[in-house]
């Protein structure tokens, strides 16, 4: 079957994915000229029972999704039920990946950033819940990453969201991803809200220590609850954020629904105290920075930057500490603006985006910080930990690839750190020219 040129009114410009159902294929509307997402089933499969199910899963997405305005949910504009016409619905086209995606590249796994995360996938939920939706498959494949300045997220895929009230609703039946599955869920009984926390917790693990349940433990927990052995790895944190982590993961796992958190605003106010936490980045071997090209070797970089983020004076790895610097008297705008600019700087740093893309970027936050406090340590300190990430991973990538593609990032750093002392003599050591 040859690719249709046009779905109602969008243009067909190319295909997204495709799977055993159906097609995502990324169309553009002319009217408003924006780009969006088209999810289609293939019309082969809507014959007979399995079909008219399968078409009935398809609406419910739809119907599920489009009453979903939420800016951590993808939004659906158009649903076409089918008829004569191949069945779809447009949706906003997002340009990122999905935390499946990010976790098998590597990504690192540490308590800020999966704090960020996970405190806007509760945020979705706790809106769609309070719409009578339960979603029902939450997990890393349905969870789009953005690398936007802010890292947003956004929950796709309500194919089999439960609606509330609804004819479409279905009790007894196992639906799902069964690693995310809640006990009640994976023993096929009705689910409500407290299911999608039970799997939100399962993917806040993976986020914090880049490792799965593995499914003998997960079955256990499902008997028993979960105990500090399921745990184990959480033991990479400080004493006092590990003691925190287990508690909120031991009531969010619990076997019992009426024991977990009652509700996504529960489970996120009790995340509060963690956010003030210092932890470790950890790192996976053999992988990419997401955003970039350089592997990484940051073993004793990641310490150091646990070490500034804690408030602990490091002599500076280039020369010198860090002293404390003379403030700059900002008023409440200002202040929220260079809390905004350090956060961001903490994010881009967190997933290993030091000074690309261009204005996007670990350096180019804190400098925009440093623009509106001259005087301010935690910026400075900051691009000191870009500065050493950058030195390592060059280091290591000596003798590795390319002479010259290494020559041309080492170039990119001098710009932005044209100061550099250990940048020039790599420059010369390396014999680059231009």
């Amino acid at each position: 079957m040859s690719e249709p040129e046009r779905l109602g009114k969008y243009r067909v410009d190319g295909i997204l994915g495709e799977g055993g159902m159906g097609v995502i294929y990324r169309g553009y509307d002319e009217d408003v000229g924006q780009a969006v997402a088209i999810k289609t089933i293939r019309p082969s499969l809507l014959k007979g029972r399995a079909g008219r199910e399968l078409q009935a899963r398809f609406l419910r997405e739809a119907q599920a999704q489009i009453r979903l305005h939420h800016p951590n949910i993808v939004p659906i504009y158009e649903f076409q039920p089918g008829g004569e016409e191949m069945p779809f619905f447009a949706m906003e086209y997002v340009e990122g990946k999905s935390l499946k995606e990010y976790l098998a590249l590597g990504m690192h796994c540490n308590l800020e950033l999966s704090l960020h995360i996970i405190g806007q996938v509760l945020d979705a939920l706790a809106f769609s819940h309070r719409k009578g939706i339960v979603h029902r498959d939450i997990k890393p494949a349905n969870i789009l990453f953005l690398e936007d300045d802010y890292y947003s997220v956004k929950i796709v895929d309500f194919g089999i969201a439960h609606i509330e009230e609804s004819e479409y609703t279905q009790t007894g039946r196992m639906m799902g991803t069964p690693q995310y599955y809640s006990p009640e869920q994976s023993m096929g009984r009705k689910v409500d809200a407290r299911s999608d926390l039970y799997s939100t917790a399962l993917v806040w693990y993976e986020l914090l220590t880049c490792e799965k349940l593995s499914p003998k433990l997960a079955a256990a927990t499902h008997r028993h609850g979960v105990t500090d052995e399921h745990l184990a790895r959480l033991n990479m944190y400080p004493a006092e954020t590990q003691k925190l982590l287990k508690s909120v993961l031991r009531r969010a796992l619990a076997t019992d629904p009426d024991k977990r958190y009652q509700s996504a605003s529960d489970f996120s106010a009790a995340l509060q105290p963690l956010l003030q936490e210092p932890a470790p980045v950890k790192r996976r071997r053999g992988t990419r920075w997401i955003g970039g090209t350089a592997a990484l070797g940051l073993a004793l970089l990641t310490l150091l930057y646990v070490a500034y983020r804690a408030g602990v004076s490091w002599p500076d790895l280039f020369g010198e500490a860090v002293e404390p610097a003379p403030r700059t008297a900002l008023n409440a705008e200002q202040q929220q603006e260079l809390a905004d600019r350090l956060r961001r700087g903490d994010l881009h740093l967190a997933v290993g985006r030091l000074i690309a893309p261009q204005g996007s970027n670990a350096a180019h936050s804190y400098q925009r910080a440093l623009e509106i406090d001259p005087g301010n340590t935690d910026a400075r300190e900051g691009l000191q930990a870009v500065q050493r990430q950058l030195l390592a991973q060059l280091q290591e990538q000596r003798g590795r690839g390319p002479a010259q593609q290494q020559c041309n990032e080492l170039q990119v750093a001098r710009h932005v750190f044209p100061d550099n002392a250990r940048f020039a003599a790599l420059w010369e050591e390396l014999q680059c020219r231009g």
